[in-house]
Parts: C-alpha cells; sequence; structure tokens
C-alpha cells in the first residue's frame, strides 16, 4: 500500500508509530497483498466458470470475507503508520485501496446477495469484485517500483553557515536557525545536508512552496530550472556522485537553493558537503555581491562534478571495448548507455541555465549577469562538457551495435547451416515418399542399394552447388 514504512513521523501527524504497528505494516507488503489479491481474484470468477453448491459458495463467500478484512487492516495500518497522512490519503492508490474494500463489502452484504441471487444482477456483482480484486492485484508490482525512490532518510541533518562579513569561515548551526533564516534572510550561506522528506516538507513550509511542486521535485526529474519569486529565487539542481564505487550506477544528490537580495540557502538530499567543496571556488569571485557569488560557485561544482562523471564514462567505455562479446557486455553497456544520457540530459539544462544567466536573459533574483566574464568561460566549458558526453554515448551506441551485428552474423551462420541440413534432409524424405518404406514388390525394378546411392549422388551433388556458391563459408 506504501513503502515509506522506515520514515519517522512528521511532527505534524502525532509521534512515532508503534512497534506493532511497524511490524504490521511491514507484514503487509505489496508482495502478501498481491498475492491476496489474485486469491480473491480466484474466488470471485470461479463460481462464473464452475458449478458449485450451496456449501460450497457459502465457503467462498467466507475466505472472500476474510480477504476484504485482510486489505481493510492493511489499509488501516500503512495510515497509521504513513509519515503525512494527508499525502498519503491523497495519492491515486488510495482509489484502488476504495475500489479494494468498499465494493467487495457492498456486493458481499447479505441484503444486497439476497436481492441479487439467481438474477443477472448476481453476476455483475461478482464481475465488480473479480475487477476490484484484479485491480489491486496488477498494481502491486507498479507501486513496488514506483515507491522504490521514496524512501526517506531518518538521519538527523548537518547545517553549517558562512557569512559574509567573516571571511568565509565556515561554522556550525542547527536545524531551528536554518528555518529561521528562510523567515528572515541574512548576508549568510546556509546549508543543509543529509535531508528526508520530512525535512522539505517542514522547509517548504517556511518557504512558503506548495506541497505539489515539492513532490514533483523529490519524486520526479531534478534536472536544472531557476523561479523567480517575490521574495526569492529558487534553483534546482542535480549534483552527480562522481566518486561512486561501481559504474554503471550513478548516486545522484538533489539540491535546492533559495537566493535571496542578501544571502543563500541550500540544502541536498544526501550527505555530500557542498560548502567545503565550493570554498576554493568562493575565493576566485570575489568580484562579485554574496548571492550570485554563491549562485556562481554552485553551478561551477556542479560541472566540475559531471566533468569528472564524463571522465569516468569515457573510461568505463574502453574497458567495455576491450572485452568479449556476450550477454554480460551489452547488459552493462545499456546500463551505462541509461546513465550517459541522463548525464547528457543533466549538463543540457545546466548549460540552458548558464546561458540564459550569462546573455542576461534571466537575471538572477535582479541581478543581471550578462557582464560577468566568469559566467561566459563556465558556458563555454558547459557546452564541450555536453559535446564530449554526448560522443561518449555516441561511442557506447557504435560498440552495442556492433556487438549486436556480430551476433546477428553468428545467428545467420547457424541459420544458413540449418537451412543446409534441412535441404539436404528433403533429398531421402522425397525418395521415400515416392518409393515408400518397402523397394521389394514395387512394379519398378530398383534396389535398396540402387536408391541409397541415388540418393548420396544427389545430397553429395547438393553440397558442391552450396561450396561452389560460396553457401558454406
Amino acid at each position: 500500500m506504501t513503502l515509506l514504512i522506515k520514515r519517522h513521523r512528521s511532527n505534524g501527524h502525532g509521534g512515532q508509530p508503534s512497534a506493532f504497528l511497524v511490524s504490521s505494516a511491514r507484514l503487509f507488503n505489496e508482495g502478501v497483498m498481491g498475492f491476496l489479491a489474485l486469491v480473491a481474484l480466484a474466488t470471485a470468477l470461479g463460481p462464473l466458470v464452475f458449478d458449485v453448491g450451496p456449501e460450497a459458495e457459502r465457503a467462498l463467500t467466507v475466505v472472500e470475507w476474510v480477504l476484504v478484512a485482510a486489505f481493510a487492516a492493511e489499509f488501516a495500518v500503512h495510515g497509521a503508520v504513513a509519515e503525512d497522512f494527508g499525502a498519503w490519503s491523497r495519492s491515486r492508490w488510495r482509489i484502488v485501496d476504495a475500489i479494494t474494500i468498499l465494493g467487495p463489502i457492498v456486493a458481499l452484504l447479505p441484503q444486497v446477495s439476497d436481492l441479487a441471487r439467481g438474477s443477472l444482477m448476481f453476476r455483475v456483482l461478482r464481475l465488480g469484485r473479480a475487477f476490484a480484486f484484479g485491480t489491486r492485484a496488477s498494481s502491486a508490482a507498479v507501486r513496488t517500483q514506483r515507491g522504490a525512490g521514496l524512501t526517506a532518510r531518518t538521519t538527523t541533518p548537518t547545517v553549517t553557515v558562512i557569512r559574509a562579513e567573516d571571511a568565509l569561515q565556515r561554522v556550525g548551526s542547527d536545524w531551528r536557525t536554518f528555518l529561521a533564516w528562510v523567515e528572515e534572510p541574512g548576508r549568510s550561506w546556509f546549508h543543509a545536508s543529509n535531508l528526508g522528506r520530512d525535512h522539505f516538507r517542514q522547509l517548504a513550509q517556511v518557504a512558503g512552496v506548495p506541497d505539489q511542486e515539492l513532490d514533483r521535485w523529490l519524486t520526479d526529474d531534478g534536472h536544472a530550472k531557476l523561479r523567480e519569486g517575490a521574495r526569492y529565487a529558487t534553483l534546482v539542481l542535480e549534483v552527480p556522485d562522481s566518486d561512486s564505487p561501481v559504474l554503471p550506477e550513478v548516486r545522484r544528490d538533489r539540491l535546492l537553493a533559495v537566493i535571496t537580495d542578501r544571502g543563500v540557502l541550500t540544502a541536498t538530499t544526501g550527505s555530500f558537503d557542498l560548502q567545503a567543496s565550493a570554498m576554493s571556488l568562493l575565493g576566485s569571485l570575489s568580484g562579485m555581491s554574496f548571492p550570485p557569488r554563491v549562485a556562481s560557485a554552485v553551478l561551477s561544482l556542479v560541472h566540475e562534478r559531471n566533468a569528472s562523471l564524463a571522465e569516468r564514462f569515457v573510461a568505463e567505455v574502453r574497458r567495455l571495448e576491450a572485452l568479449d562479446g556476450g550477454q554480460a557486455l551489452l547488459r552493462e553497456a545499456f546500463k551505462l548507455r541509461r546513465e550517459i544520457s541522463t548525464a547528457a540530459l543533466d549538463v543540457w539544462h545546466v548549460r540552458g541555465l548558464i546561458s540564459a544567466l550569462a546573455n542576461g536573459k534571466t537575471k538572477l533574483h535582479g541581478v543581471d549577469l550578462k557582464d560577468e566574464k566568469y559566467l561566459d568561460q563556465l558556458l563555454a566549458d558547459t557546452e564541450s562538457l555536453h559535446e564530449k558526453v554526448d560522443k561518449t554515448k555516441e561511442e557506447l551506441k557504435s560498440l552495442i551495435e556492433l556487438h549486436i551485428n556480430m551476433k546477428s552474423f553468428e545467428m545467420n551462420r547457424f541459420l544458413k547451416l540449418l537451412a543446409v541440413v534441412s535441404f539436404l534432409g528433403l533429398i531421402p524424405s522425397i525418395a521415400g515418399g515416392l518409393l515408400g518404406m518397402n523397394v521389394v514388390g514395387n512394379p519398378w525394378s530398383v534396389t535398396l542399394g540402387q536408391v541409397a546411392f541415388c540418393v548420396a549422388m544427389g545430397m553429395a551433388t547438393a553440397l558442391y552447388v552450396f561450396a561452389v556458391r560460396g553457401w558454406l563459408k
């Protein structure tokens, strides 16, 4: 029903769920409920296919009531442990859950069954129950896949601050001060890392960001985008982990930056220490005012992370080129191609954002950065990086096509051999069909040896023709 079991409850929902509820929620997982939905589907459709007696029908009705009770219990338990009951109840999957529970309840009520029994309506009710259970069963796999990325972190966020008047010295801070800065921004850069969904929801409430926009940012794409507001500008970026231990899998952290006319606030989903990595870049941008200075440093850091990741992609493609063909190579190549395509799209969005700022088409909360040479150079570097990533993707595409063509060539050789063997087998088959199973007693005077000789010569002649035509190579 929902996969957010490991998350702790938001402060607005009323404390931590009990251990019993958490254990029950883990028991009512999508694998178990999907199987129960299939069983319920069979009990609903069975009487429509087989002739069952009154006792068997009563037994099936009891089983259906037990299954509906299990679905209702699952609904209640997952609602009790949901981090945000409002957001949980507004999910479109709750409609499926309501159909699964309420539909069979209405159809199984004794007064409804008595009125409909023996009529066409009785079959309609059974089909309705079957539809509800079938919908619940088919949604299990989809919910598991879509909900896999929604698990939030329960760790404590790490908050640091760099004040513009303190010679860019970084000091520690706390989450309460971080939220207070949103209401009264100062000349400082606050950064919070290792945030979960509940922390972002608190930040969105303080900043006045709608829940729909926050959910879209957390669950959908995190490509670079800049949005202007009355109080501040919002910058959304995706920061790749260029030091991922294993390629082609690449972990990416979402980054949200709130830019005002006095300072900047940034928040990331991972433990990436953004300020420590950007300290050297801040020192080289002393000609800008503080907020554009921080924003330019963040954009430059995202470019550096993507450039480092592009180098690793190139090295991985070279490694795959040195391998022999096979399913393992193609599997790794397709995964790598997916990651490279994602990186190319990220870089393309970052390039568009930097281009809009460098050309003066977009202002950073009222600040025109058109004359900043640093952004011009960063734009040129980002365009070059995008071309490099695209080139790497094309090289990998050529490698994949090469190995697929080799597999096709090997398959064609096998099919050619199969065609030759099939044609050679036609010769004795035709001879046997014309002469029958016995040669003795036929109206023509031929012996078995003569038939075998003719068949063998026919097959040898066919092989000679194939060899001359080059079809045996």
